[in-house]
């Protein structure tokens, strides 16, 4: 079973309001004063090491819910940077490399395919009103009735 390292790097969720966030992640720290302070300083503090994913899913909600980003890593894996979460936005780390971008980011950088030159130089169009649907019909040969007669009507 693959284990998970847990960090904290300062990071706040967009929109939400400073005071609040620090105020909600000393609680959850239960600090107070400079302490606070140093939590928010970008340096990677660790708050929790060795810990299966749904443990950590665990900690990146409460602190979701406290306005905070949470780093998850593999154990024994090197921990993360601010500047390598800065690349991302503000994005929160899984197993491995995957990140989940910002909400409406544009995920698929490839090129759309070059526009398709179509000749429609011997397509006609008639008048208003003046065309039918008769030539697309399909006349269809009627489908025999089944015979129904062994089938019986019982009241209970």
């Amino acid at each position: 079973m693959q284990t998970f390292d847990v960090y904290f790097l300062g990071e706040m969720l967009p929109d939400a309001d400073p005071g609040e966030v620090r105020t909600a992640v000393a609680r959850l720290f239960k600090v107070e004063g400079e302490k606070v302070d140093r939590l928010f300083s970008g340096k990677p503090l660790r708050v929790k090491q060795g810990i299966d994913a749904e443990a950590a899913s665990r900690y990146r909600a409460t602190f979701r819910d406290a306005g905070a980003l949470l780093q998850i890593v593999p154990s024994g894996a090197p921990p993360p940077a601010k500047a390598a979460a800065a690349n991302g936005g503000t994005t929160t780390r899984g197993a491995g490399d995957m990140r989940l971008a910002e909400p409406g980011a544009t995920i698929d950088h490839t090129y759309p395919p070059p526009a398709v030159e179509i000749d429609t130089g011997s397509l006609e169009v008639l008048p208003p009103n003046s065309g039918s649907l008769e030539d697309c019909r399909v006349d269809k040969p009627p489908r025999p009735i089944p015979d129904i007669s062994h089938l019986k009507l019982v009241d209970d």
